[in-house]
């Protein structure tokens, strides 16, 4: 079987999303499919609605035996009027033509003459779900549809502008496989946009064991000059309200006020609304407590993990949380958020600890509690890392998804 994966970014870039894409493009082989990935030719988000931001070289390429296709982002004058027009006057409607979808007039064209494709396998934008979708109509082949919406939880719903705003729920409703990262997006879908229920496959992210085998603790302490035996906090998003950065922050400067030594270290780029909050509370925080990376290179990531005591991602965003399974690989207890796809991941008191969204006062008291009980942490990591490998490596996921595709086209 042919398998067309369609997503906006691709190798050499490893995003979320991206990845996910990749990890089932390579793991077709194993199930005798082949693949082909189509593309913008986008590196950085800014360069598929301006021209700013790093971009590759469109063409056709192969790397470990996936052939991928990039297509170049136009970028048309007045296009804010372009989708105005377009929202109106051409299929799809607002979900389509939002922003930040692109404009990819030569993807366009050739996804409407494209052909040999068994299954199409679109993730993350509308754009690329519609283009799946009008594939599979025309050839007659299944369309998975793998939205990536991020909806957050049951009380606290985000509305993602305009994502279903057009013919999705359509687009949807007539797929053969919906892929959700967690049970509430899953019934986002039944409930509201009627989905068959058993046309849906929660199937969550994965990891990929062998990357993090030399990941080496004491080069990131080295990198971000860590004294040997400190204790370290790490979270690693960006940060922002929504991700938890801001409680995080007062409660470890609750407890540095009381005494409690350790060093927060908070990896990945800086949102206005909690750059706002970091400058407000600069005077409360001790010296050479807080470390604050702006984006980390790929490579040092993994050694930042191995460094820390407690990874925490008290965040209320986050639809799957891949972040606790780098806490878990290297080892580490985590504490997660009771929303999103976090309650469905972390064993409470087993392999980390779920705190509610903004309780300062519970965080504190979970990074004290591991930071006070090495046995307790330790345990915890291990049970994380137990877990990790025996639910959520790459290969076990992508196992999931082609078993149920198979059954599918039984």
């Amino acid at each position: 079987m042919k398998i067309l994966h369609l997503i906006h970014r691709t190798w050499p870039y490893h995003g979320g999303a991206e990845r996910y894409v990749w990890e089932h493009a390579i793991a077709a082989e194993r199930w005798g499919h082949s693949s082909t990935i189509a593309a913008t030719d986008a590196w950085d988000m800014s360069w598929l609605v301006s021209k700013t931001g790093r971009h590759l070289q469109p063409g056709r390429f192969t790397h470990e035996g996936v052939e991928i296709l990039r297509f170049p982002v136009a970028h048309p004058p007045f296009q804010n009027i372009f989708r105005a027009v377009f929202r109106r006057l051409r299929s799809g409607g607002p979900d389509r033509f939002f922003y930040p979808n692109p404009f990819v007039p030569q993807f366009d064209r050739w996804i409407e003459k494209a052909e040999g494709f068994d299954l199409v396998h679109a993730s993350a934008m509308p754009f690329l779900i519609h283009g799946g979708y009008r594939y599979s109509t025309r050839k007659k082949v299944p369309l998975v549809a793998v939205p990536h919406a991020n909806l957050g939880s049951a009380d606290h719903r985000i509305q993602p502008l305009h994502y279903f705003a057009g013919d999705q729920p359509e687009v949807l409703r007539n797929s053969a496989l919906v892929v959700a990262q967690n049970s509430f997006e899953a019934s986002v879908y039944t409930d509201e946009y009627k989905v068959n229920e058993q046309n849906i496959l929660i199937l969550g992210s994965g990891i990929d064991s062998s990357e993090w085998e030399n990941a080496d603790g004491s080069l990131a302490r080295r990198v971000f000059s860590i004294p040997a035996g400190k204790k370290v906090v790490l979270s690693v998003t960006s940060h922002c309200v929504d991700k938890g950065s801001t409680t995080l922050l007062d409660s470890s400067i609750d407890l540095w006020n009381n005494g409690v030594d350790f060093v927060l270290v908070l990896a990945g780029p800086v949102q206005n609304d909690f750059r706002l909050h970091l400058d407000a509370r600069a005077a409360d925080i001790p010296q050479d407590k807080l470390i604050v990376t702006g984006y980390i290179r790929e490579e040092i990531r993994k050694h930042l993990f191995k460094a820390a005591d407690i990874v925490a991602a008290p965040s209320r965003l986050d639809a799957f949380g891949i972040v606790l399974l780098d806490g878990w690989i290297s080892g580490k207890p985590v504490i997660g958020c009771n929303a999103g796809g976090m309650p469905e991941i972390i064993s409470h008191g087993e392999d980390g600890f779920l705190v509610n969204f903004g309780d300062r006062e519970d965080l504190a008291g979970k990074i004290n509690t591991l930071l006070e009980n090495s046995d307790l942490a330790q345990l915890m990591g291990r049970n994380g890392r137990k877990k990790t490998l025996e639910k959520y490596t790459w290969r076990i996921v992508t196992d999931r998804f082609y078993r149920r595709v198979q059954e599918m086209l039984v």
